[in-house]
């Protein structure tokens, strides 16, 4: 059997999701707009009067939607996880305190149980040591602010992006990140969700809770939680001191019953990443900042392959497999944005050598897993932004799948690209196109990821191309297809323009060729 290698490197990525444009859109947004036309329908054909109808349901939900998590008025919150897994998740918040969190270890230890603590900033500066216990035993960090404010989202941006922050700053010192944040009391507001975004992080709630007032009702806690539970559940408990000193015995007793009755149902508790399949911590490392799109992409890669690719995604495989003939088997492939390796382990198979580049280090670690089984050593995989790192060029083949959309100004970036390829090599990619369906779907991301994916038409990437001195110019669109503007894909090929050679009269090669196709 064949030795095969990887080779990984991690460099700095300063650029922010290459440039992605946030857009945290969210229910409220939609719902705002539609009272607002429905008032003015009302105003301008029925009476003013019931104008006030829609408007004042909408201010409403604004009122009750903060309390009520499920409904993601105002952002995504992961509340549960896969019922299929079998498995619960425990999330203690409030800690750590001196006076339960050892004694909530040793229990933990003694049943092999390993679960996730939402700690507050201030509580970890005055009992540092409690922090390091936790992650040597082998559990999972979350934020939940920095002093726990229970008015916290009543404060401007300003107020809540520092409690986000400094409580970052703090667990950062002792060299993890975490990803997951769950806000006090679970209360949420309008401006939560960009804060995130810009501290690459995403919103974890709850499912399931015992209603003990941050123990203040330490009686009975089993049993609240054992009467609904169900298999994915996130299950919200509290590592503080209860109301009374005495009760902290009572308080692990509960624990203990709760341990033991989740057991008798088959249900096994397990760390809370496994069970909403999603990082909650990371190792910190100041050369790769936050990021949106790398934070959700590494969720993705934890989640696995869709087993169905959408219309898009089909359209866009075909395109591949008509180009994919006419790669060269001894080519070098440069690949940015590589995710899990739809598309590498492909070239791999095809070419020399593969380089692939991707923001996300969950989505590459799972490329190699894939490779490994495949038996495929041609891949070398790098950790972050293209335009931040020293590539062994050049290549024959430059190639993006799906990926230029994230990228605000695609010109720099593809003329940065341009300079990897040789004299005549080829560059191939496939992006969003504008189209009446792609507004749609870049809608829905904004929903999703909080981030605009930028679509181009077909003559705005001819003429970038144009501008960067590429020939055999070939651009058409796929997927979704509608008589008016096209498909949801933009996909182009080009070749770069080799060195003029000398002639008998002088001259040079002949000069581009462009093929545009609807």
């Amino acid at each position: 059997m064949r030795r095969i290698r990887f080779m990984t490197d991690s460099r700095s990525q300063s650029k922010e999701a290459a440039g992605a444009t946030l857009f945290p859109l969210a229910p409220v947004h939609l719902i705002g707009i539609g009272a607002i036309q429905l008032a003015m329908a009302l105003w301008l054909f029925v009476s003013p009067l019931w104008a006030l109808l829609p408007l004042g349901t909408f201010l409403l939900l604004c009122i009750v939607a903060p309390f009520v998590q499920r409904w993601q008025f105002f952002l995504p919150i992961v509340t549960r996880g896969n019922h299929r897994s079998g498995a619960v998740a425990f999330t203690f918040d409030d800690g750590p305190d001196p006076l339960t969190t050892p004694h909530l270890l040793d229990l933990l230890e003694e049943r092999d149980l390993r679960v996730t603590f939402f700690v507050v900033g201030r509580n970890v500066r005055a009992h540092p040591d409690l922090l390091r216990m936790i992650l040597d035993r082998g559990h999972e960090i979350g934020s939940h602010s920095d002093s726990h404010d229970l008015l916290l989202m009543f404060r401007g941006s300003g107020g809540l992006r520092r409690e986000v922050q400094e409580c970052q700053k703090t667990l950062e010192m002792f060299g993890v990140r975490p990803v997951a944040f769950r806000p006090p009391v679970g209360v949420t507001n309008p401006r939560l969700w960009r804060v995130l975004l810009e501290s690459g992080m995403y919103c974890v709630g709850f499912c399931r809770r015992a209603r003990d007032l941050g123990n203040l009702r330490v009686l009975g806690i089993a049993g609240r939680i054992l009467k609904r539970l169900r298999a994915g559940d996130v299950v919200l408990l509290h590592d503080c001191r209860p109301w009374k000193e005495g009760d902290v015995g009572r308080w692990l007793g509960e624990i203990r019953e709760l341990v033991d009755g989740i057991a008798m149902r088959g249900l096994e508790i397990q760390p809370l990443s496994r069970v909403i399949s999603r990082p909650v911590m990371e190792p910190h490392s100041d050369s790769i900042p936050a990021n949106p799109v790398r934070i959700f992409y590494d969720s993705s890669a934890w989640a696995g392959e869709p087993d169905n690719l959408s219309a898009s995604a089909r359209a866009e495989q075909a395109w591949y497999l008509s180009v994919e003939e006419s790669i060269d088997p001894e080519a070098r492939i440069l690949e940015v944005g590589a995710g899990t390796g739809r598309y590498t382990l492909r070239l791999a198979r095809r070419a020399r050598e593969v380089l692939a580049v991707d923001v996300s280090a969950g989505a590459l670690g799972t490329l190699r897993s894939r490779a490994l089984e495949r038996g495929l050593g041609r891949i070398r995989t790098v950790h972050g932004d293209i335009r931040d790192l020293p590539v062994s060029g050049p290549f024959d083949v430059v190639c993006s799948f799906s990926v230029f959309e994230y990228v605000a100004d695609l010109r720099s970036l593809l003329e940065a690209l341009v300079k990897h390829l040789e004299p005549g090599g080829r560059l191939i990619f496939s992006t969003a196109h504008r189209s009446f369906f792609r507004f749609f779907a870049q809608v829905g991301n904004a929903m999703r990821q909080g981030v605009w994916l930028h679509a181009r038409t077909t003559r705005q990437v001819e003429r970038i191309l144009r501008a960067l001195d590429m020939e055999d110019i070939s651009l058409s669109t796929v997927g979704m297809k509608s008589p008016v503007n096209g498909g949801l894909l933009l996909t182009a090929s080009a070749r770069k323009k080799k060195l003029p050679s000398p002639s008998p009269r002088g001259g040079v090669a002949p000069g581009s060729r462009s093929v545009l196709a609807e």
